[in-house]
């Protein structure tokens, strides 16, 4: 697997382009071998690439946004850009609230992903969902919403890009989630899942996103499972950092390294 970062980690660094490309170069420093971004507004999408080739960073996705999946053009732009960083995925957003807490609703959200997601097959991509707890809401009888985007949506053309922290936040094991979409994520965003100190009462448990390793997630299973169920590019992606991001992301790296990412 390629150790990466998603720039959302450190977004706040990531002003002009002279502070992108410092703030890249930092990531390749620490050791990262790719990175997930978006085309920042400062630079086109060639632009970026190019960047990256410079300092040695693997793009491994590119983005389409979800409110224009019935526009041709935009589909053939997202595609463009897809070839421009040579990815084969093309990540899309959550699914959308009105669809969130019904079955009916997260049927029609994986007819709206199978829809794309043959649009990008004829150009040869994917389209990638990344999860977040919302989608484990239960439905009874052991079913969530995440059961039926991975059941109803085509394996050849839907792909995931799991998150380890939200996994864990949705009350599953990450380990067993990962096996359920074996050859269907070629991505996965690594984040630990802590609790932190302040609660004022018993139950009033505070989480946090921690750095790998930093929480209480089985990192050894988490890496066994991704090993097995052939993941590419472990992303480490930090909501919040306690700190300084690039020293949450040297600290992942250094874990990542001792759990033989």
């Amino acid at each position: 697997m390629y150790k990466g970062a998603q720039t959302y980690t450190f977004r706040d660094f990531l002003s002009d382009k002279k502070q992108f490309e410092e703030s890249l170069k930092k990531v390749k420093a620490i050791g990262y071998e790719s990175v997930q971004h978006g085309t920042p507004p400062f630079m086109t999408a060639a632009e970026t690439k190019a960047m990256l080739d410079d300092i040695g960073l693997i793009p491994c996705s590119s983005g389409f946004d979800l409110s224009k999946s019935g526009d041709a053009g935009a589909v053939k732009k997202a595609v463009e850009t897809a070839e421009i960083y040579g990815v084969k995925y093309i990540s899309v957003g959550s699914i959308p609230d009105e669809l969130r807490e019904c079955p009916d609703g997260y049927k029609k959200f994986a007819g709206i992903l199978n829809d794309i997601g043959r649009e990008f097959m004829k150009e040869g991509c994917g389209v990638l969902y990344h999860n977040h707890a919302i989608e484990f809401f239960s439905f009874g009888g052991g079913k969530n919403g995440m059961d039926i985007l991975i059941n109803e949506t085509d394996s050849a053309s839907v792909f995931f890009c799991l998150d380890t922290h939200w996994l864990a936040s949705g009350g599953v094991d990450p380990s067993e989630w990962i096996l359920r979409v074996k050859n269907r994520m070629p991505i996965i965003h690594f984040k630990d899942y802590a609790i932190g100190g302040g609660a004022t009462f018993v139950e009033g448990v505070c989480k946090r996103f921690a750095e790998v390793g930093e929480g209480n997630l089985n990192w050894e299973r988490i890496v066994k499972a991704c090993n097995e169920a052939g993941v590419v590019h472990a992303i480490v992606e930090q909501d919040t950092c306690i700190g300084d991001p690039f020293d949450c992301l040297t600290t992942s790296f250094k874990n990542m390294v001792k759990y033989n990412v």
